[in-house]
């Protein structure tokens, strides 16, 4: 038997070796345009960036060495340029000198894998616009960059600009490997997200890593226009107006099955424009059989036949096709799409169907999001990664499932990956017994820990609101953050109310059970734990959110200590230049020389935050704290924190997962400077109150000098506590159950705005009636009007927690608009506010 084999790289040269194991007398001929065979493709971006030194190591197989091993006739730079079904016969043409010759098959392979996207945009084909597919074109790429890094290095030229067209994988290691030889890289990806394969929250902290790394991304754009530059290299021009320099362009926007001849020759082609072939890998035509890049295979979980171009899908289904061509009846079920990725320090990959297929598809599924540590915290070297998995609503079947992270996560998709692939479910995951010891993994693995949110979905005990679905979700719900304090004053969502996981089940005694609760924490735990602890006391709506503030936060762009509401996310967008507000602070406040190293890696939030907090507490102001956080939202956290302690943030670097950074201790002297280094139109211009007098004079004060303020622009935020709370009750609360010290708070103290006295000759009563008919006849607003238009021009109104609990008073007592908070939430409004009055 005669196998002609056309494309000799992963498939074709698979289904040659393959063949010749299971046919020692066939003779097998591989057909290869390229001047390379068997090469590793993978690893092509990582000798560009002389990670991989040594370019034969590139080089799995040569024709020599085929010939040599397995008796296989292999000619590479021959060309198939059409085949004859009825003859079984390929013309043939060889690349470098043009001959033409025929040769006749009994079983013809095509493996002719597909071709790098080009679009047709003008300047496409100028020299310095590259594709990355072959050994030539790597040569290429290393040539030119080589030459521009060598011109830059002697001071002849600026840096060295390239961009990268195309966020896909190859897109994404291109990148960093350019980065890695020095070069300025700008990455431009069409859609919204960069790696196609991940749902949307899973791409963000790769995004975010990316840009740590000093990527520059450019979102929801796309290459215009190619034009030589003068003095040479190029200027990409972008669809949104944007045009970038570069000396090196990589396009990388992706791949088509290359069916060219398979077309010519009258076979079927597929939906999505590959070959079409049978479960034995054959195609319509019962001499010639495909497999890799070119063909069309079922998807695991999704409908419809589906494009893969991967390599271990390649591999496998030219094993397929080799075993039919020899006679063995074997089959090849479907292709789940796994794959994985490294970007700097982090890694990310999915198996299966994303959030987004699914929908698409029109398949039922549920989703949960976990975020455990690779491997024991205690242990050093691990961080925080994001796990997320799809399943069925009613069996639990794993439909997918997708990672990001920095360790462990290839282990964790191949243990999705294998459970997928048999069928298993999220009850199956909780079952599973992996390997465990703190270097490697956690007692409870990720899989597990993914499995049993799962399986408490599935079984009732948990029910789960969204990110995406913000803020639909939580509209007449009561929105509660079980997070610290310190964590809430850092960010928390617009109208959440601060109830700590440990306050919670105390909190909740006069909350109405009817009332739809929302429930969130920074990744899910505690805010599982309170939905738990409120579903056992007879609430009947309540959800906490899937993945918490983590996840949350890869959905909509938000600053770290805004109050506004969030947008949808399209980019990362970086709450504060961390690099600039280092530089504006390093010079404020000269140090005492003492600097503590303080090692928080393997701690997820909010770990670093507390741990920093108990430490800063022990220095003193001008003392320095150098902190080693593996928490990738440390970049968030930090300056927001800094900020409202009136700490200064003097550098911080990205370091492996995470972040190192420099603190200097603030204090009375270093807040003063810091507020007099500010320029004016830089000052935060708020006003805050603490009113703790219960005194009808000296509240209406507060309010006359709250709506002035307001009138010249500034924030408002006031803080009510102890007797000053008497101003925000209701006149007419309504009914519930009061303990009997309650009751007697509630007799003795007024009941609201109009019921407050005076602090001078209140005279029973008589002399606050008195100065209200004064203010009447003057036309001076009333105590209540005043506090209406004071919530009208947005001042914050905000009960003290403590106070509340200390005199009985119930959220319901307050009239409405009144936001709760504690200490904290009145220090961090302090610590923005060019003034504060106490009353």
């Amino acid at each position: 038997m005669k196998i002609v084999v056309v494309g000799g790289v992963a498939a074709g040269a698979s289904v040659a070796a393959r063949a010749r194991r299971l046919d020692e007398f066939a003779e097998i001929v591989v057909l290869e345009r390229g001047h390379h065979v068997s090469f590793a493709n993978c690893g092509l971006p990582y000798h560009v960036g002389e990670v991989i030194t040594d370019r034969s190591r590139l080089l799995l197989q040569t024709p020599e060495s085929l010939r040599e091993s397995l008796d296989i006739d292999v000619r590479v730079g021959h060309e198939v340029t059409g085949i004859d079904r009825i003859a079984r016969t390929v013309t043939i043409r060889e690349v470098d000198g043009g001959r033409e010759y025929v040769e006749n098959y009994d079983a013809l392979a095509l493996c002719p894998g597909a071709e790098p996207l080009r679009p047709p945009l003008p300047g496409i084909d100028l020299a310095g616009v590259h594709v990355l597919r072959r050994i030539g074109d790597m040569d290429s790429i290393k040539a030119r960059l080589d030459a521009a890094l060598s011109e830059a290095a002697t001071g002849a030229r600026g840096p060295v600009r390239t961009v990268v067209i195309g966020a896909g994988y190859i897109g994404l290691e291109m990148a960093e490997n350019l980065k890695h030889r020095g070069a300025l890289v700008d990455v431009v990806e069409m859609s919204d997200q960069i790696l196609p394969p991940l749902d949307h929250e899973l791409s963000v902290p790769v995004e975010q890593h990316l840009r740590s790394r000093g990527i520059t991304l450019h979102l929801s754009t796309a290459a215009a226009a190619f034009t030589a530059r003068a003095g040479g290299g190029l200027n990409v021009e972008l669809t949104d107006g944007t045009v970038l320099e570069a000396d090196l362009v990589i396009l990388s926007a992706g791949v088509r099955p290359n069916t060219t001849l398979a077309k010519d020759a009258g076979l079927e082609i597929g939906p999505r424009g590959g070959i079409t072939v049978d479960t034995h890998m054959q195609t319509s035509d019962p001499h010639i059989w495909a497999a890799g890049d070119s063909v069309e295979t079922p998807h695991t979980v999704l409908p419809g036949l589906w494009l893969a171009p991967l390599a271990g899908p390649a591999n496998r289904e030219a094993r397929v096709a080799a075993e039919n061509i020899c006679g063995r009846s074997t089959e090849y079920t479907s292709t789940q799409g796994t794959s994985i990725v490294k970007i700097f320090d982090m890694v990310a990959g999915g198996t299966g169907a994303t959030e987004r297929q699914l929908l698409a598809a029109g398949l039922p599924y549920r989703a949960v999001h976990v975020h455990p540590s690779g491997h024991a915290g205690y242990y050093p070297g691990t961080a925080m990664m994001q796990l997320k998995v799809l399943f069925a609503p009613d069996t639990g079947r794993i439909l997918g499932a997708q990672a990001a992270g920095f360790d462990g996560v290839d282990k964790r998709l191949d243990v999705m990956a294998t459970a997928l692939r048999a069928g298993l479910t999220v009850y199956d995951l909780e079952e599973l017994e992996l390997a465990y010891a703190p270097p490697f993994g956690s007692a409870k693995d990720p899989v597990n820990m993914a499995g049993f949110v799962a399986g408490n979905v599935l079984r009732g005990d948990l029910t789960l609101w969204y990110a995406q679905d913000y803020p639909a979700t939580t509209a007449g719900a009561r929105l509660i953050d079980v997070r610290t304090p310190e964590e809430f004053s850092i960010w928390h969502l617009p109208g959440a109310e601060n109830v700590p996981l440990g306050t919670i089940r105390e909190a909740s005694g006069d909350w109405d059970p009817a009332v739809p609760v929302r429930l969130y924490c920074a990744v899910g735990f505690r805010s599982y734990l309170g939905y738990r602890a409120l579903v056992q006391r007879g609430f009947t709506d309540v959800a906490t959110l899937s993945g918490g503030s983590d996840t949350f936060r890869s959905w909509h762009e938000v600053k770290p200590d805004s109050d506004e509401p969030p947008l949808p996310m399209t980019a990362y967008a970086e709450a504060v230049d961390i690099r600039a507000a280092a530089a504006k602070t390093a010079a404020l406040a000269q140090g005492t020389g003492v600097r503590v190293n303080l090692d928080c890696s393997g701690l997820a939030c909010p770990g670093p935050i507390m741990k920093l907090t108990e430490n800063m507490r022990s220095l003193t102001p001008g003392d320095e704290i150098v902190v080693h956080v593996s928490d990738p939202g440390f970049a968030n956290d930090a300056p927001a924190w800094a900020r409202r302690n009136g700490h200064q943030l003097l550098a911080i670097e990205p370091e492996g997962p995470g972040y190192v950074a420099t603190m200097r201790k603030g204090g009375a002297v270093a807040t003063t400077v810091q507020a007099a280094a500010a320029p004016a139109e830089a000052r935060s211009g708020k006003t805050s109150f603490v009113i703790f007098s219960g005194d009808l004079d000296k509240v209406l004060a507060a309010f006359i000098i709250a709506n002035g303020a307001l009138a010249m622009g500034d924030e408002v935020s006031m803080f009510f506590t102890f007797w000053g709370l008497n101003s925000l009750r209701r006149t007419h609360p309504p009914k519930r159950d009061r303990k009997a010290i309650d009751k007697m708070f509630a007799t003795m103290m007024p009941s609201g705005a109009g019921s407050m006295p005076l602090s001078q000759m209140n005279m029973l009563g008589a002399g606050a009636a008195l100065i209200k008919k004064v203010m009447k006849d003057n036309s001076v607003a009333s105590l209540p009007e005043l506090i209406k238009s004071a919530q009208t021009g947005g001042a914050r109104l905000i009960a003290c927690t403590m106070t509340m609990d200390l005199l009985g008073i119930a959220e319901t007592d307050l009239m409405e608009g009144v936001e709760l908070g504690g200490v904290a939430t009145f220090l961090g409004e302090a610590s923005e506010s060019t003034t504060t009055l106490f009353i």
